[in-house]
C-alpha cells in the first residue's frame, strides 16, 4: 500500500506552475495537428470523429490565437506554413508527454486500477481544466488556495481533480488533514504534464519570434565548480543581446537538478559533465576540459616546501566536497591511486564561494577548479599548490532534455555560452 508523503507540495519554480495561456486551446492544438497529419479538414473531422466544420472553426481559433496563418489553403487540401510545422512537432511532443504520464502514473500504481481509458486516448480528450488543477493543486497543497490561485469556486478545482482520476482510473491524490498531496501515480502524472506544458511554453515563445519579438525565460540550474569560468559573462552578453529574455539562476546538488530538468523546473544545468545519463531523457554538451588543483592562502606552511606531495597534504586540515559528487569521488581515486586515503574531514561544502571563504580565513586545504582559481585568486591571497592532480579532468558543459525541440530562448543561451568560451584566452 502506498503512504501519503509528509513532505509539503512539490517544489515547482514560478515558470512551470504557470499555466500558458495557449493551453487552454488543447482541442484546437489537436485539432491543427490531426489536420497537419491529414491533410484537409475533412479527412481530419473523420480522425477526430467530428464534425468538419468543428475542427475548421477550431483551426481558425488557433489562428486567430497566433495572430498569423498555419495553413495554406488550396483546392487539394491544407498545407502547413513554416509556423504551422514548427508547431505540429511540438503539439506532437506535446500530447506523448501526456499519453506517457498516463502510462507512467498507471505503472506507479501499486493497486490494480481500472484501465478503461489508454493513455493515448488519455492525451487525446483530457481538458485543459483538468491540468490546471493538477498544476495549481501541486503547487498549493490544498484546494481552496489552489482555487483562489486560478481565480475559480473550489468545488471546481474538487470537481476536475475527481474527473481526472476517473478518467485514469487511478487515485492520484491523498485528503489529508493538512491539505491534499499527489500519490505516486499522481506525481509521475504532474512531471509529464508539467513537460508537456513546456512545450506549449515554447510554441509561445516560436510565435512571438515570429511577430519579430524575441521574449521569455530560460532557468538555470548551476553545479559548484568551473562554471564561474563562462556562465557569468554568457549571461550578460545573451542579456544584452536580448532584453526580455528573463534569465534565472538556480543552484543545487546534481540529483536535484536533474529532477528539476526532468520535470520541466529548469531548462538546462551548467557544471561538470556525468558519465552515466539516461541519454533517451538527457542530452550533454560539452564546452570546455578543466581539471582540479588544491588551493591553499598564500601564506600557507606548504607553500614554503620544495618538493610537495600528495602524502604531505594530509597532515593539514581540508574542506571537502560532498560525499557523491564528482569533485569527491575524484579526490578518492587520486588519493587512492597512491595507496593513500583521502582527506578526512568535518568540514565538507558545495558551494564554491564558501569553500574558498573557509580555505582564506581558517587556513584549510581545498579543491578547486583550476580554471576558476587561476581566473579569480582573491588578489593574490588564494594560491595553486605545486602538486599534480593526475586523472582530475572532467568536462565541463550544459544538460539539456533530449526529447523535443529547444526553445529559441535556450538556443540563444546555448549560443551565448559557446560564445563566450571562444572568445576566453587560453
Amino acid at each position: 500500500m502506498n503512504l501519503p508523503s509528509l513532505y509539503p507540495p512539490s517544489v515547482i519554480t514560478h515558470e512551470s506552475s504557470h499555466f500558458p495561456d495557449l493551453a487552454s486551446q488543447l482541442r484546437s492544438l489537436r485539432a491543427a495537428l490531426t489536420v497537419v497529419r491529414q491533410g484537409s479538414t475533412i479527412r481530419a473531422a473523420q480522425a477526430m470523429h467530428l464534425s468538419q466544420p468543428a475542427v475548421a472553426r477550431s483551426v481558425l481559433q488557433l489562428e486567430e490565437a497566433c495572430r498569423l496563418p498555419l495553413f495554406i489553403r488550396g483546392a487539394r487540401g491544407m498545407m502547413p506554413t513554416a509556423l504551422g510545422n514548427q508547431m505540429a512537432a511540438r503539439i506532437e511532443t506535446m500530447l506523448q508527454h501526456l499519453g506517457s504520464g498516463a502510462a507512467e502514473a498507471q505503472a506507479a500504481s501499486a493497486l490494480t486500477a481500472r484501465r478503461s481509458s489508454l493513455p493515448h486516448r488519455f492525451a487525446e480528450v483530457v481538458p485543459p481544466g483538468h491540468l490546471r488543477a493538477l498544476l495549481a493543486i501541486a503547487h498549493c497543497g490544498s484546494e481552496s488556495q489552489a482555487a483562489q490561485k486560478i481565480g475559480v469556486t473550489q468545488p471546481s478545482i474538487h470537481a476536475a481533480l475527481q474527473g481526472l482520476e476517473a478518467s485514469l482510473g487511478l487515485q492520484l491524490f491523498y485528503k489529508l488533514t493538512f491539505g491534499t498531496r499527489l500519490t505516486p501515480s499522481g506525481e509521475a502524472l504532474l512531471r509529464r504534464v508539467k513537460l508537456a506544458l513546456a512545450e506549449i511554453r515554447d510554441m509561445e515563445s516560436d510565435i512571438s519570434a515570429w511577430h519579430g519579438q524575441i521574449k521569455g525565460r530560460v532557468v538555470v540550474g548551476v553545479l559548484p565548480l568551473s562554471v564561474g569560468i563562462f556562465l557569468p559573462a554568457a549571461v550578460d552578453r545573451l542579456s544584452s543581446s536580448h532584453p526580455d529574455i528573463e534569465i534565472s539562476i538556480v543552484d543545487g546538488t546534481y540529483e536535484s537538478l536533474m529532477q528539476g530538468l526532468m520535470s520541466a523546473d529548469i531548462d538546462v544545468i551548467a557544471g561538470a559533465l556525468r558519465a552515466q545519463v539516461p541519454e533517451d531523457e538527457v542530452q550533454q554538451l560539452e564546452l570546455f576540459d578543466d581539471d582540479l588543483v588544491v588551493v591553499a592562502p598564500s601564506d600557507h606552511d606548504s607553500l614554503q616546501r620544495e618538493h610537495l606531495t600528495l602524502e604531505d597534504l594530509l597532515q593539514w586540515q581540508w574542506v571537502t566536497p560532498l560525499p557523491n559528487t564528482p569533485a569527491d569521488s575524484a579526490m578518492v581515486r587520486l588519493f587512492r591511486s597512491h595507496g593513500l586515503e583521502p582527506p578526512r574531514s568535518n568540514l565538507r561544502a558545495s558551494s564554491p564561494t564558501m569553500t574558498l571563504a573557509f580555505v582564506l580565513q581558517t587556513g584549510r586545504l581545498a579543491l578547486a577548479s583550476r580554471g576558476q582559481a587561476m581566473r579569480d585568486n582573491h588578489g593574490g591571497l588564494l594560491s595553486i599548490l605545486p602538486v599534480e592532480l593526475p586523472s582530475t579532468r572532467r568536462g565541463i558543459g550544459l544538460a539539456i532534455r533530449a526529447q523535443g525541440t529547444a526553445s529559441q530562448n535556450l538556443d540563444l543561451f546555448i549560443r551565448a555560452c559557446h560564445q563566450t568560451m571562444a572568445d576566453l584566452p587560453a
